[in-house]
């Protein structure tokens, strides 16, 4: 068995031998040659010239590092990339309440359920549960939808708010409250603005969402089209529905929601001997476009006007139409979708996009039966903007299945689901 030999045993020897090598033969002649040489000029020396930090500086050459920590801290890294793209995968993402979105789901009721579909697979599914249920509608970030649930012996109505999926409804009119008939979302989804019968008399209702208490606003007279003002909900644009049950002589207001003041937007004496309606907010709020009806004949034109009132434009129409009516808005706030008529009676109407700058008067696609100018929560345009969902009637206001009208072709089809409830369409994050 022999013993380990070691060579930093034999190390101390070597280096010994090494330091006491004699001095080569050649070192006396490289004295004798170099000598003779002059010396360098101390000009030519940059320490002259520059200082001494510059010169003496050297690179600093890294310690080595352990390669083992450096493969954990490599796993760390990718630990917490891999996490904080789960964290914000399972975050969900709002869409602006205004202003062009990704489409969603398309909300709608159907013999008292409440469904979604995919408009473009045609998968629809139960989400709320009849009888009596009617009308869903989505909140600006596409979370939770309102509806109406009708008691199918007395007809009397009461509005409820569920989650996107149908979950945890909860209802936010009272038992008292009668003749429901428009409701939609604040900007930020805490409330729902409800117009409503109150003593015979149309008034309008702010509701809180979670269903904690509802108001009756105090505003003057027969009201009516009441919207919230774009984006951020402070006032709600309303109408007076006329001196008397004629309905002329339609002002045009705003009530602040915080203090409970009214402003005149336009007043019921400018319209005398005519009536307005349909007043639509822009999506920024700046903007007012409603139709209004001259008294005499069939004429009905379509304004804009600025948010205090002022600038009315009066939308163009070719020579041989006889009434633009405004029905909704896009999403971008460019174009406005109106109905047009011509002579010849409720078969001539028809759905036209027309640009809101007043540059031309816009074009017209066919589609099966009429606008119920009654029916102006009808037709809503895809977060996208790229289609308007809408339910048509026929020549005697009953409503024909709902259809969808392709802005990029000009074109009308009927949609693969059966509903003749006002279209909803969800926004999402584009």
């Amino acid at each position: 068995m022999t013993t380990e030999h070691r060579f930093d045993q034999d190390l101390p020897d070597l280096l010994a031998q090494v330091a006491q090598a004699p001095a080569p033969d050649y070192r006396d002649l490289i004295v004798q040659q170099t000598a003779r040489t002059r010396q360098r000029p101390a000009w030519t020396f940059p320490e002259r010239w520059l200082p001494m930090s510059t010169v003496t500086s050297r690179a600093v050459v890294a310690p080595r590092f352990p390669l083992r920590v450096v493969a954990v801290a490599a796993f760390l890294l990718i630990v917490l990339i891999v996490g904080a793209a789960l964290l914000a995968g399972s975050q969900h993402r709002l869409p602006a309440p205004f202003g062009p979105a990704r489409n969603g789901l398309v909300t709608y009721a159907s013999n008292g359920d409440i469904y979604t579909v995919d408009a473009v697979s045609g998968r629809s599914a139960v989400v709320v549960n009849g009888p009596g249920n009617v009308d869903p509608r989505w909140s600006r970030d596409g979370t939770h939808l309102v509806f109406e649930r009708q008691d199918v012996v007395s007809g009397r109505g009461l509005v409820y708010v569920a989650r996107a999926d149908g979950s945890d409804p909860t209802q936010v009119t009272p038992d008292s409250l009668a003749g429901i008939t428009t409701y939609s979302f604040s900007p930020d989804g805490k409330d729902v603005l409800i117009a409503a019968t109150a003593n015979g008399v149309p008034a309008v209702f702010i509701a809180a969402a979670d269903g904690s208490g509802i108001r009756r606003l105090d505003l003057p007279g027969r009201v009516t089209d009441a919207a919230w003002r774009p984006p951020d909900g402070s006032e709600i644009l309303f109408m007076d529905d006329g001196a008397d049950s004629s309905g002329t002589d339609s002002g045009i207001y705003a009530v602040n929601v915080r203090d409970g003041k009214v402003r005149t937007i336009l007043k019921a004496a400018d319209a005398e001997g005519r009536f307005r309606g349909h007043p639509l907010w822009s999506p920024d709020g700046s903007r007012i476009s409603f139709g209004e009806w001259m008294g005499v004949g069939p004429d009905l034109e379509t304004h804009v006007i600025t948010a205090d009132g002022t600038g009315d434009r009066v939308l163009p129409i070719p020579s041989n139409g006889v009434t633009q009516a405004p029905i909704s808005l896009s999403n971008d706030g460019t174009r406005l979708l109106v109905v047009r008529g011509y002579p010849g009676g409720f078969d001539q109407s028809r759905a036209a996009i027309v640009p809101v700058d007043g540059s031309g008067s816009g074009f017209e696609i066919a589609y099966p039966g009429g606008f119920d100018t009654g029916g102006i929560f009808d037709w809503e345009w895809a977060p996208d903007d790229a289609s308007i969902l809408g339910t048509p009637v026929d020549a005697s206001g009953s409503t024909l299945h709902q259809v969808l009208l392709d802005l990029g072709t000009g074109s009308s089809r009927t949609v693969p689901w059966a509903s003749v409830s006002q279209p909803s369409w969800q926004r999402v994050v584009p």
